[in-house]
C-alpha cells in the first residue's frame, strides 16, 4: 500500500482506507473534499487517481490550507477558500459541471483543535471564539453573552444533548451578569459547577459541541450539502460523509434513506406518492474504525462513515 504523505502539521485523517475504497469510482474523474483541512484525506486519494484526474478542495480555514504542500498532489488541484455549501458556486467558477466523488469528513482538523486561540477544546486556555471561518462576525462568546437563557439551553439540548442544559444557561446567564464571559475557562467554570465531576468532561465535550455548532451553522449547511450534492454528482458519482456524533449521522442516515427509496407509480397514485430512487445506498450500516486504528487514533473512535451513489435517473 501507498505511503500517505503527511503535511507540514502532523494529522492523521481517519478512515482513509475505506474513504478511497468507497469513492474512487473513476480513475481519471473529478473529486471534491469539502472539508479538505490539512489534505490528509485528498493527498491519500490521490494515490489512487490517474494524472488526468482533478481534485477540488474546499475549507473555510485560509490557516489550514496554507499548511499543505500542493507538490504532493500530481494531479490537477483546485484549492478553494469557502463553507463547502458554497460547492455549486465553486463549480460554476471552475466550469466544472459534473463530479464524480464528494467527500465531507464532517470532524475538526487537529491544527484548529490544538491551537487554543480557535477557541475548540475545553481542555485549552483562550478565548471563545470557535469560528472555522474567521472572517465571520458570529463567535462563541457573542452567543453565550447575548443570546437568552432560554436560548442557551435550547442550544445545549439541541446540538449537544445536555441534560443540565437549563442549568448550565442559568450559571451562564448569572456569571456573565457579573462579568462577561471571553474566556474557555470561564465557560468550563459555568459547566462544571453544574455537573456530577464523574461525567464532567462528558458534558464539556457536549457543550463545547453545541456552541460550536451554532456558531458555524453546523447542521444548515449540511442539510444545504446533503441537497445540493445530487444536482452535481454525475451519474455512477458517490458522496461520502464522515459524522462524529448522532445529529450528523442521523441527518446523513436519513437523506440517503429517503432518496433510495423506489416508489413505482400505482393505478390511482398521486404524482407526489411516487418515487424514484436518486441514490443507492452503498454503505446500509455506518463503516467504522477497526480496533487497531481506533487505538492509533482517538479520533477515529466515534467516526462513522456513510456513502451512497447517484443513479442514472432525472435530475431531481
Amino acid at each position: 500500500m501507498n505511503q500517505v504523505n503527511q503535511p507540514k502539521f502532523r494529522h492523521t485523517p481517519v478512515l482513509v482506507d475505506e474513504v478511497r475504497a468507497l469513492l474512487i469510482n473513476d480513475l481519471s474523474g473529478v473529486y471534491v473534499d469539502g472539508t479538505f483541512g490539512l489534505g490528509g484525506h485528498s493527498n491519500a486519494i490521490s494515490l489512487l487517481l490517474n494524472a488526468d484526474a482533478t481534485l477540488i478542495g474546499i475549507d473555510q480555514d485560509e490557516t489550514a490550507l496554507a499548511q499543505f504542500d500542493p507538490s504532493l498532489i500530481k494531479q490537477t488541484l483546485h484549492l478553494m477558500c469557502t463553507n463547502f455549501e458554497n460547492l455549486d458556486q465553486v463549480l460554476f467558477d471552475l466550469e466544472i459541471p459534473k463530479v464524480h466523488g464528494i467527500l465531507l469528513d464532517l470532524g475538526l482538523n487537529s491544527f484548529s483543535l490544538d491551537d487554543p486561540e480557535r477557541g475548540f477544546a475545553f481542555s485549552l486556555e483562550g478565548p471563545l471564539d470557535m469560528r472555522f471561518d474567521r472572517s465571520n462576525e458570529l463567535t462563541a462568546e457573542t452567543v453565550i453573552n447575548e443570546y437568552s437563557q432560554e436560548d442557551l439551553a435550547d442550544i445545549m439540548y439541541r446540538f449537544g444533548e445536555e441534560r443540565k442544559s437549563r442549568r448550565i444557561a442559568r450559571k451562564i446567564v448569572d456569571m456573565r451578569n457579573i462579568k462577561r464571559l471571553t474566556e474557555i475557562d470561564q465557560l468550563r467554570e459555568a459547566v462544571a459547577g453544574c455537573v456530577d465531576p464523574r461525567f464532567r468532561n462528558k458534558s464539556l465535550a457536549r457543550v463545547f459541541q453545541a456552541f460550536r455548532i451554532e456558531v458555524n451553522r453546523e447542521m444548515d449547511v449540511l442539510a444545504t450539502i446533503l441537497d445540493s450534492a445530487i444536482n452535481v454528482l454525475a451519474p455512477g458519482g458517490r458522496l461520502a460523509v464522515i459524522s462524529y456524533h448522532s445529529l450528523e449521522d442521523r441527518m446523513v442516515k436519513k437523506h440517503f434513506r429517503e432518496l433510495s427509496q423506489d416508489i413505482p407509480r400505482q393505478p390511482g397514485m398521486l404524482d407526489e406518492e411516487v418515487k424514484i430512487p436518486f441514490l443507492k445506498n452503498i454503505t446500509r450500516k455506518p463503516v467504522i474504525a477497526t480496533p487497531e486504528e481506533a487505538e492509533a487514533n482517538p479520533r477515529a473512535r466515534s467516526a462513522k462513515l456513510r456513502v451512497a451513489e447517484r443513479t442514472s435517473h432525472a435530475q431531481k
